[in-house]
């Protein structure tokens, strides 16, 4: 390995490391669980079941994150981008449940339900052939959870849930831009997979899907989330989705 291809490995690592200590917060000490508002927070009964559902997400990426670790053992800035990713969602998890449980909401997340979830899976491994795919799944997961958050916290009628909603999609934009940096180092030592990843983007579905059945991509009206979906591959690729689809679709009538 050349020193620059050293450098480029090792700045993957260092910069979400570094990223994750800038914009760390704390569970116990930040939010202001004693100003939690009820009436508010009942205020939109919608609102907390996307909560419900999204701490049941959350809840699974250990199961997820472990099939991308053993997929990646050759691969040190994977290791370092899952392994924060394990913690940060944990952290999402866990402030999620709490809030839902401070202010009594029905029905409650119980322990039962998460492994209920868990023992459902029937996919273990991540093969070879569909690292790319899987990695390009969690890049655009993690991209539209920041959204998904950030609209959620918008609508948030009680103040502090709408600042645990703003720290947990800053969070979630540091998560998509390491997985963005995981699959361009990988474009960068072998152009080829480049294909691969356009297709994974236009046949995406969010890994939550695995945990709860139907994932919105976006929240209603919200096109933003849509257009840097898109956006986010045209830069990691050089070429347009829409292109690709030209491509695609012009290949096949010519075969």
């Amino acid at each position: 390995m050349t020193t620059v291809e050293r450098l480029a490995t090792t700045s993957i690592y260092v910069r979400s490391a570094s990223a994750a200590d800038r914009g760390a917060w704390s569970v116990e000490r930040d939010i202001k669980w004693a100003e939690i508002d009820r009436q508010r927070a009942h205020a939109r009964p919608n609102l907390l079941a996307s909560l419900r559902d999204a701490a049941l997400i959350e809840s699974y990426h250990p199961f997820n994150l472990a099939r991308l670790l053993r997929a990646t053992l050759d691969d040190i800035d994977a290791g370092v981008v899952f392994s924060l990713e394990l913690y940060e969602g944990f952290k999402h998890f866990h402030s999620l449940r709490r809030y839902l449980d401070a202010i009594g909401y029905e029905p409650p997340i119980t322990d039962d339900e998460l492994v209920a979830i868990r023992a459902a899976q029937t996919e273990f491994e991540v093969q070879p052939g569909d690292l790319i795919p899987r990695l390009v799944e969690f890049m655009l997961s993690e991209h539209l959870a920041h959204y998904f958050f950030r609209r959620l916290g918008e609508q948030a009628e009680d103040h502090v849930l709408a600042d645990l909603l703003s720290r947990i999609a800053a969070d979630e934009v540091r998560h998509a831009q390491s997985a963005s940096d995981l699959i361009a180092k990988r474009i960068a030592a072998d152009p080829a997979v480049i294909p691969q990843v356009l297709d994974a983007a236009l046949d995406f579905h969010h890994f939550g899907e695995r945990a709860i059945g139907t994932v919105p991509v976006a929240q209603p009206g919200d096109p933003i989330a849509i257009q840097t979906f898109a956006k986010r591959i045209e830069r990691l690729c050089g070429i347009r989705l829409v292109d690709h689809i030209k491509n695609t679709n012009f290949n096949r009538r010519a075969s």
